[in-house]
């Protein structure tokens, strides 16, 4: 979308209402991928575009960058496909750069990994001992202060608030045992469709927002309200965004080459010790020792049981019973070339980076726009911006 007063021309867009309405088109997440591609159809004709090459070449791969086409998807609330890319790079260039040693790396890391702890401790403070306060009487708004954290009962309570004061059923009915209804808005025409089913309380919006973010919709809750349920039914509730999310597992033992009923019991040991580090607060060094004599007390049995096995094995041995699996035979996963990115600097694998980064056409422009002084351009003959270098009348 950026691209588009390079690729269409910037009288169009400045002269007609092209991207505000191609805008409406593209960034709406309530649309059908079939009602997308009619809206586009109709602001190409509407503006004389339909035979525009790089518009069609967009068209053509509508499925990989328009919302409409995964608006079902869960993403957590990220709608950009570099956003963990660029996480990560903040949180490696914000600690070391490419002249430090090993040893330094490993002392960074640490300290980083240490203030990223020390943060969520502070989250999960602020989650625990604080209590937002709610906007409406009901207990569903009241259940969700009780279990997401603060950050994400705010979107909630938002939906909430406009499930009570602007949300209204246009119509409503029961079709084979499920309640349907038709969930409108304060000054919006569109409507909704929510489904939901009295036993189990499944309910599906045809919004889809909690599909795409995880959060209950307003529609959904509207329908809640009206069922007078007085919790979040469960399985609407993430663990990713509730006050106990770290005393879950944070990694599912599925790798290991053991069986389902093994690989279940394992993801039930790492359960009970997260939950157990939660609570211990207070009682760290009692919690430790204990810890410390259930170890000797396994090592001293396991050593017994294994007194004829052979006392010295291979580091690679070790690694193996570290991580669940063998060494393969052959290695499969190779170390990325050395590439050339943009905004990255020129990366030539020796450790160091170049001073300067590759610029975009528009930035480009943007900055000559800002030089001061025009000079005479040997190409074109006119006073410009510009050098016979890139002159844009250049053949």
């Amino acid at each position: 979308m950026k691209k588009l007063p390079d690729k269409v021309g910037r009288n169009i867009i400045q002269d007609t209402e092209f991207l505000k309405e191609l805008s409406k088109c593209v960034w709406n997440l309530e649309i059908e991928a079939s009602e997308f591609e009619e809206k586009w159809n109709n602001v190409l004709v509407e503006f004389k575009l339909q035979d525009h090459d790089w518009l069609n070449l967009m068209f053509e791969m509508r499925a990989m960058w328009i919302p409409a086409y995964f608006r079902d998807v869960f993403m957590g609330g990220i709608m950009r496909t570099t956003s963990r890319s660029e996480s990560e790079n903040n949180f490696f260039t914000s600690v070391v750069n490419p002249h430090v040693s090993l040893v330094e790396f490993f002392m960074r890391y640490e300290t980083a990994l240490d203030a990223q702890r020390h943060c969520q401790a502070e989250n999960d403070n602020e989650s625990q001992e604080k209590f937002p306060q709610c906007k409406t009487e009901l207990l569903i708004e009241r259940h969700g202060s009780e279990v997401y954290t603060v950050s994400v009962f705010y979107e909630f309570q938002d939906e909430v608030h406009s499930a009570f004061y602007c949300c209204g059923v246009d119509e409503l009915r029961k079709e084979d045992g499920i309640d349907v209804a038709i969930v409108t808005e304060a000054n919006r025409r569109r409507k909704f469709k929510v489904l939901f089913e009295c036993f189990s309380h499944d309910t599906t919006c045809s919004c889809k927002k909690f599909y795409r973010i995880g959060i209950p919709c307003r529609h959904m809750i509207w329908m809640w309200k009206a069922k007078n349920l007085k919790s979040i039914p469960k399985q609407y509730i993430l663990d990713r965004w509730t006050i106990n999310a770290t005393q879950k597992p944070v990694l599912d033992i599925s790798c290991l080459d053991t069986e389902d009923d093994r690989r279940v019991v394992i993801n039930e040991m790492w359960s009970e010790i997260f939950s157990c580090v939660s609570w211990v607060k207070g009682h760290e060094e009692d919690f430790i020792k204990n810890i410390r004599e259930f170890k000797n007390k396994i090592e001293a049995t396991k050593n017994v049981t294994l007194e004829d096995t052979q006392n010295v094995r291979s580091s690679e041995h070790d690694i193996e019973m570290l991580i669940g699996c063998s060494i393969p035979d052959e290695i499969l996963v190779q170390p990325p070339k050395v590439s050339k990115n943009k905004g990255t600097g020129v990366h030539d694998g020796s450790g160091t980076s170049g001073s300067k980064r590759l610029k975009g056409a528009k930035e480009i422009a943007v900055e000559q726009f800002k030089k001061k002084t025009k000079r005479k351009c040997s190409g074109c003959g006119e006073l410009a911006y510009h050098d016979i270098r890139n002159c844009p009348h250049k053949a």
